[in-house]
This record gives C-alpha cells, structure tokens and sequence, in this order.
C-alpha cells in the first residue's frame, strides 16, 4: 500500500510539471540554473524539459556554452537520471539519434560537432566504449570524417586500447604543438592569481599525460624517432625528474591511464 501511494505520488508530481515552456526571450544560463533548482526540489519533469531545451537550444543564443553543454550541463543531467529514470532515458534516446545522425549525415563538414555530442553523452553515461565502435565504423566507412573527429574520440580510443587504430590518425607535430599551446595558456592563468594550487597541479598534470600519452602512442606505432623527437621538445618546457619518468616509461610503450 504505502509503495502504491509513492508511485501515485510520483506520477502526480511529474503530471503537474509536464508542460513547462521556454519563456519568449529565454536565458539559457538561467534555464540551466532553474534546471539544477527543479531537480533539487523534485521537480523532475520541470528538469528534464530544461535540461532537454538547454542542450537542443543554448548554442543558438550563446556560443561560449559550447563547453558547459558537454560537460556540467550533461553531468547534472545524468545525476537527474539518478532519481528520475525518465531523464535517463532521454538522454540515452538523444544519444542513439545522434550516432544515427554521424551514420547517415552527408555534410563532413558538420561531424565534429555532432560527433562531439555523441562522445561528450558518452563520457557522462560512461559508456566511452560506445564512442569507440562509431569511430571504428567510421574509420572503415568515412575516413575523411574519422580524420575529423579523431581528436574527439581519442581518449576513448585509448580506454579501448585501440593504439594502432590511433597511430592512423595522430600528426606528432601537429598534436605536440596544440598541448604545448594549452599548456602555456593555461600556465598563464596560473600565473595571474584567479586560481588555487589545485589548477596549477592540473595544468602540470594535463601536459605531462597529454605528452607521455602521445610519446607511447608513438612508440606503439613503430614511430619511435617522432616519439623521441616530441621528448626531447618537451623537456624543454618541463625537465624535472617525475616528468622525466613519466617519459621513460612512454619510451618504452607504456600508455599511461586516461586522465583525467
């Protein structure tokens, strides 16, 4: 009996807040606050609509939230899911839409970015594996667009342990060039005093596997002279013994865990 009036309880509740709408001048920052308020208060219907809108419509009105819908924005939608198995299972239905759309999409042009969708649901899911088989499939029936996305579906590729898979696609220079490059960014930032010691600590961290990931991948791929090329350049902007470390071992093939 009490288990029936729950569920009665449930079903009233998300009836009630079923029909919201975006207002006529919506504000996607406030959408996603209200969104993250509904759940908090158990306003699951009311969340997930903001939730869904967000993540159909914020770009078109804010371009800067590209990063915030792949990241924050899915990561409060899956721990909606958590109490409401609904939001679950729309997010999961957007996600097989959206590997339908990288199968049958004509324009190459458009696939990184909505590759970029099917990976980013993928890491908040954690079923990165998922992002691994589309690759797959795409490296054998487009590989002009696996060109496009390889950088989105790499980390993935690694957890897969599909080396030889990456070796096809990574451009030493070009990659070592794009981690030294955030590196100095944000080294920059470090620099000014907006953050604590915990954004120094990943900085340091964000290029020390960044560049030991590529130095093994390298090595795995039978390119050891680019990977000692990309060592050597790199202990020009970090030379301290656990950096060095980290090197040696990726010398020596070893791939280190995704991170983070």
């Amino acid at each position: 009996m009490r288990l029936s009036i729950c569920v009665l309880a449930f079903l009233f509740h998300s009836a009630v807040f079923e029909d919201w709408r975006p207002p006529a001048k919506p504000d996607p920052h406030k959408i996603l606050e209200e969104a993250q308020d509904d759940s908090q208060a158990a306003r699951y219907a009311d969340a997930l609509a903001k939730h869904v809108w967000f993540h159909e419509n914020a770009l078109k009105y804010d371009r800067a939230l590209y990063g915030v819908r792949l990241s924050f924005a899915l990561s409060y939608w899956v721990e909606l899911g958590k109490a409401y198995p609904p939001a679950l299972q729309k997010l999961t239905s957007i996600r097989d839409e959206t590997a339908k759309k990288v199968r049958e999409g004509g324009h190459e042009r458009d696939i990184f970015e909505v590759f970029g969708d099917f990976a980013a649901i993928n890491r908040a899911l954690d079923e990165q594996s998922k992002t691994t088989d589309l690759f797959v499939w795409l490296d054998a029936q487009k590989p002009k667009a696996a060109e496009r996305v390889f950088r989105v579906a790499k980390d993935a590729l690694i957890r897969s342990k599909e080396y030889r898979l990456c070796g096809k696609y990574i451009d030493p220079d070009r990659s070592f060039a794009e981690i030294v490059n955030g590196y100095h960014v944000n080294k920059g930032i470090a620099k000014s005093g907006q953050h604590d010691d915990a954004f120094r600590d990943f900085t340091e961290k964000s290029f020390s596997n960044s560049t030991a990931t590529l130095v093994a991948l390298l090595v795995l791929n039978d390119r050891k002279a680019d990977a000692l090329k990309v060592a050597e350049k790199a202990l020009k902007e970090r030379d301290d013994a656990s950096f060095r470390e980290e090197l040696e071992q990726a010398k020596k093939g070893k791939v280190p865990p995704p991170w983070p």
